[in-house]
């Protein structure tokens, strides 16, 4: 299922390369949706090899991707081969973060990305020291503790609970909270070029939810960007609009 919630924001990277944007991304990425969520299913289903003979043309046109490298995974895409390979003709790996930008890659022998990521390590310096900055001279805030936007120690050490599968989700946790208190409202916003949440994943989980009396519905929505879609002005923008309109819905 994974290959198919993930296939429309590959699509979408290589579409923000041809310069499609706006209404028409969103029509474009609709018919994608529809194939990734019917035809591409139905033929991962039929097994590796068959899958792969039935899926691998239409994978290869959605996404850019030589159609050799696809046939060889059975039309089964990873995100980070997608990354490494989608522009190494340039010379580039994406960031599955935005796949819209890229960085020169420093290891093109290597089947792995074993340079940094380009939005994830360029930005959060920059925002760490803008933090800190903020508490300090705005918030009059002094502590001897340091400030770690990211903390690697802490996630490889995360204690996952009762959870056997190793991964923490929040869908149980999100559904008490909306029985506890009906008028809560929820946005949930994804980037269209996010390769680390794929905003299709997003919707399929959300539809997998049964409905709640009296509870307000889930908003989804979904703006051009990545993960970080906040790091451009529309983006902002798109994020104001939303938080204002959930506040203003629950007055």
């Amino acid at each position: 299922l994974h290959w198919a919630l993930e296939l429309p924001s590959l699509a979408a990277t290589r579409l923000k390369g041809e310069g499609v944007s706006g209404d028409a991304l969103r029509d474009r990425l609709a018919e994608v949706e529809h194939y990734a969520l019917g035809d591409y299913l139905t033929a991962l289903n039929s097994g590796l090899e068959q899958g792969g003979k039935l899926a691998s043309g239409r994978v290869s046109e959605l996404t850019g991707l030589p159609l050799e490298l696809v046939q060889r995974n059975f039309a089964r895409i990873p995100t980070g081969l997608f990354a490494k390979e989608f522009q190494r003709a340039t010379g580039k790996v994406l960031s599955p973060y935005d796949a819209t930008i890229g960085t020169a890659d420093i290891a093109p022998q290597s089947a792995r990305d074993a340079g940094p990521d380009p939005v994830l390590d360029r930005s959060v310096p920059v925002l760490t020291s803008a933090f800190v900055a903020y508490v300090r001279d705005e918030l009059n805030y002094r502590t001897d503790v340091s400030y770690r936007l990211l903390n690697g120690e802490v996630t490889r050490n995360w204690d996952y609970g009762t959870s056997g599968q190793g991964y923490a989700g929040v869908m149980n946790d999100l559904q008490r909270a909306r029985s506890l208190n009906p008028a809560l409202g929820v946005v949930i916003v994804n980037g269209y070029t996010d390769l680390v949440t794929p905003y299709l994943a997003s919707r399929y989980l959300v539809n997998q939810l049964p409905s709640l009396s009296d509870a307000k519905p889930i908003r989804l929505d979904v703006v051009e960007g990545g993960h970080m879609m906040y790091l451009r002005p529309d983006g902002r923008r798109a994020l104001k609009d939303a938080a204002s309109e959930l506040y203003q819905a629950t007055q």
